[in-house]
């Protein structure tokens, strides 16, 4: 099955993925219910499942093109959810979760563009999982200590986590421009005929 010109591949790192899917709303109906210690749980269970998904791909050589797109797709919906659920009861998440929606907004657009393009699926990559990794971190904190966590905490917390999703943000940014103008250029080249190929004329 292709969709967006992706071949879709089941693997044991493509169904850990989709488990991270599922698992979101799940995660959000245990934290608004107020069930801290399971949506703790829930939300470790998503992180570490990222990381065996990775280690198992690159050790087994299952790394395709499907779980190029799984992979980034469930960590921003779980990001996503995330920072909505702790915005409920938190202000000083709001602003992270604003930074987070716009800047998923605009990688799921710019990878859109992409795909529509024919160009190559390309994975995360090392700011992007740095991000990931930090995200989950302050995250299960604040999940797990927010009752008891003093506010100055709270801020580093969510500072850090914003930080880190900023430079990702950047960093895929960049990375789309150059390749959006490295494809476009290619196109414009293959457009222009050569000598050879130019009419004569008379």
């Amino acid at each position: 099955m292709r969709i967006l010109g992706v071949e879709w591949k089941w693997n044991v790192p493509n169904a850990l993925s989709v488990l991270r899917i599922a698992l979101v709303p799940v995660f959000m109906v245990l934290y608004l219910q107020k069930l801290d210690s399971w949506a703790f749980g829930v939300l470790l269970l998503s992180g570490v499942t990222d990381v065996l998904d990775g280690v198992i791909a690159r050790r087994f050589n299952l790394i395709t093109d499907c779980g190029k797109l799984l992979d980034p797709v469930s960590d921003k919906l779980t990001q996503v959810a995330v920072v909505i659920c702790l915005a409920t009861r938190y202000p000083e998440v709001l602003s992270l979760a604003g930074l987070c929606l716009v800047k998923e907004l605009c990688q799921a657009i710019g990878g859109i563009i992409l795909l529509k393009k024919r160009s190559a699926v390309r994975g995360s990559k090392w700011f992007g999982k740095l991000s990931t990794v930090v995200f989950y971190s302050s995250m299960l904190a604040i999940v797990l200590w927010s009752e008891v966590m003093p506010v100055p905490v709270l801020w580093a917390l969510v500072g850090v986590a914003g930080l880190c999703m900023l430079l990702a943000f950047l960093g895929y940014l960049r990375m789309f421009i150059q390749i959006y103008l490295t494809e476009r250029a290619a196109i414009r080249q293959t457009a222009v005929p050569t000598p050879a190929e130019e009419p004569e004329k008379g």
